[in-house]
């Protein structure tokens, strides 16, 4: 399993992993949503967690989410998806290590391709 990362903005937090090269969406917590603590299936059901506190939505383990998918069904929390994008990004192309070489240009008379 891979490392879960946190991202942060206002009162919002994501629960995220990198998975190859997908995001997958572990959970949101939003601190000023007075919504009771709930699983998010992926056929739109909802599961309540009876000690959650309030705000925490945790996404359906059996199949978690990418970012995509959380965007279209929290888009009031774009700051949030925008910061994780970024860190996503941080992770995926960190700027002090190796980046990968340009691709080889087209063989030149007389190269085997």
């Amino acid at each position: 399993m891979s490392r879960l990362h946190r991202t942060t903005t206002g009162t919002a937090q994501a629960g995220w992993r990198v998975v190859g090269s997908r995001i997958e969406i572990v959970s949101l917590r939003d601190k000023a949503d007075p919504t009771p603590a709930y699983r998010l299936r992926n056929n739109g059901d909802t599961v309540p967690i009876p000690l959650g506190e309030n705000g925490f939505v945790a996404f359906d383990e059996r199949a978690l989410p990418d970012l995509a998918q959380v965007r279209e069904w929290f888009p009031r929390h774009f700051r949030l998806w925008d910061a994780l994008r970024i860190e996503f990004w941080d992770i995926l192309l960190p700027a002090h290590g190796a980046r990968t070489t340009d691709p080889p240009g087209p063989p030149q008379p007389g190269e085997f391709a």
